[in-house]
């Protein structure tokens, strides 16, 4: 079957399983309640960002294989991995004043979270996408076991919700092992120095670059935490929850986007943007299709789903339209930063989120707006990212006209 199907397919099995994990602290916790898992969560999406652009991005561009890099990849994994825990910890601790046993909870939860995405990467890296379906079933079905046993003991509280968590990125992670190819699991000879740099080269840009769009959205809802409360920061996350298919859509054709990329670098460039362009083309028709289906069963599904809280139509369009600006942005930074410029494809990224946050702590802090304005706002910076990485990071750099003309015949090759 068509891998860019089990891309989608894989992208749907990991954020159904989310999606149901967060309705449940949804609904479980409350508006106040969910907003402080939202903050966390949200923080432990940061982190794994980091690791995706660092390691995971680094391991499908660079040569895995070469014994100096893949030390170098192992060793760059073990310390951000330790280093997001231990900080997760600090965060629960000292910024959100959770109890002992909580801030070991999200440790837990954030170790496994970073060590499971890791596991993922490495199936994309070797085009097993429909793998990442079997890995997120499994991982589902442990959280789901746990959050049960939670709940029949009693009230779900926001420890039971990260312990759930780690179960199900846990058992995510050992199936992802039990998944590669026996080449990839070999146990890499660590070896002091060496190739760490080639990691950084390549790696740090994307960490960055990945780093910003989930350090926008949490320090959005600081934002938000601050103009309105953190029940505002609940009502504002169920709405974004509702639309999660439509990311989840974006997010699963952008992980086979940069995949492809980094396989096919081959092609010409002219012919990789065509493919991008008909990547983004499809990633908008289908953020748009379901988010209007979303919005259309509003009314009726939205208390169902999340009772208590008052979902704003606003608020709901908002996000499905910041999921449209993502495909808008996606397939050209990726093809961007596989053709030599992460550079340039961070620069504009800080530029467009840092106008977009400025915008919303204005339209919140200074003119009195409404929370559901936050995701128009963010939409709007994210679009204009989009179109400067391809109008001035890929266009300027289409080859002659003699390999545009090759372009139509790559392109029926391209994946």
């Amino acid at each position: 079957m068509p891998r860019s199907l089990g891309a989608v397919a894989g992208q749907v099995t990991l954020a159904f399983g989310s999606f149901v994990v967060q309705l449940i602290a949804a609904r479980a916790l409350g508006p106040e309640g969910f907003g402080v898992f939202a903050l966390l969560f949200g923080a432990m999406v940061m982190a794994t960002a980091l690791s995706t652009g660092l390691v995971g991005d680094s391991l499908t561009v660079l040569d895995r294989h070469d014994p100096v890099l893949r030390s170098a990849l192992a060793r760059t994994a073990a310390v951000v991995v330790a280093s997001a825990t231990v900080a997760g910890v600090l965060l629960g601790s000292f910024l959100v004043g959770l109890s002992t046993g909580d801030c070991a909870a999200l440790a837990a939860a954030t170790g496994a979270f970073l060590t499971a995405d890791l596991g993922r990467r490495m199936l994309m890296a070797v085009l097993r996408f429909w793998h990442l379906v079997v890995v997120d079933g499994l991982g589902f079905l442990a959280a789901m076991v746990a959050l049960t046993a939670f709940a029949a003991a009693g009230t779900v509280s926001l420890g039971d919700v990260l312990l759930a968590l780690a179960a199900g990125q846990a058992t995510a992670c050992g199936a992802a092992l039990a998944c590669l190819p026996a080449r990839e699991r070999a146990r890499p000879v660590l070896r002091r120095g060496g190739g760490v740099r080639e990691v950084f080269g390549f790696g740090g840009w994307r960490a960055a670059q990945q780093f910003v769009r989930p350090t926008t959205l949490n320090a959005t809802r600081v934002v938000v935490l601050a103009a309105a409360g953190a029940v505002a920061v609940g009502q504002l996350e169920a709405a974004r929850l509702l639309v999660a298919p439509a990311m989840l859509l974006v997010q699963g054709l952008g992980s086979y986007l940069f995949a492809t990329y980094a396989a096919d670098r081959s092609l010409p460039l002219a012919a990789s943007l065509r493919h991008a362009d008909h990547g983004a083309a499809a990633m908008l028709a289908g953020a748009a299709a379901v988010t209007l289906a979303v919005t259309s069963v509003l009314p009726a599904v939205g208390p169902l789903l999340a009772p208590g809280y008052d979902l704003s139509m606003l608020a709901v369009l908002g996000w499905g339209t910041y999921a449209a600006s993502c495909a808008a942005v996606l397939p050209y930074g990726s093809l961007a930063a596989v053709r030599g410029r992460p550079a340039a494809v961070l620069l504009v990224r800080v530029v467009d989120s840092v106008l977009a946050l400025v915008a919303v702590a204005l339209a919140l802090l200074v003119l009195g707006a409404p929370a559901g304005a936050v995701p128009w706002l963010l939409a709007a910076g994210s679009f204009v990212g989009g179109v400067l990485c391809r109008q001035l990071l890929l266009v300027p750099r289409l080859p002659a006209s003699v390999e545009s003309a090759r372009a139509p015949a790559a392109i029926a090759n391209a994946p």
